[in-house]
């Protein structure tokens, strides 16, 4: 498999709506869902975290664009058909990576345990649904 093959093989619709899901359930998750206690987990107040602008949404998406797309990518190089096999390395990236990741950082900046796990939770619903999508929705 040459390079092109590896990164270029995804479906971009796929993708892009990988992303526009996970600022959606983004905002379900830290709006109705569970923001009064991610809120409570990091001691804030919900009017202390409004005016971050657009620049803070356009990043956010930016990043969910990147992360969606290397999902994608994995899925395609592994040659994932299955929606269940998406599912679990949607899983397995968001434990195994993410998720620790998330963790050694919040360690060091002193994140709450909550904070973190709503985090890793996010992760692993949004990874497992995205890796469902890109299994079953191919070129």
């Amino acid at each position: 498999m040459n390079t092109m093959e590896f990164f270029g093989q995804v479906n971009w619709i796929a993708v892009v709506l990988g992303a526009v899901f996970s600022m959606l359930l983004g905002f379900l998750w830290y709006g109705p869902l569970f923001g009064k206690l991610w809120l409570r987990s990091i001691g804030k107040k919900e009017e202390e975290l409004s005016g971050g602008g657009a620049g803070m949404y356009i990043f956010a998406f930016l990043g969910a664009l990147v992360s969606a797309y290397v999902l994608a990518v994995l899925v395609g190089a592994l040659g994932i058909t299955v929606w269940w096999r998406g599912v679990l390395l949607g899983a397995v990236v968001s434990v195994g990576i993410g998720s620790t990741a998330a963790l050694v950082n919040g360690i060091f900046h002193r994140i709450p345990a909550v904070a973190w796990l709503l985090f890793a939770l996010y992760q692993l619903v949004l990874n497992a649904v995205e890796g469902l999508v890109f299994a079953v929705w191919r070129l």
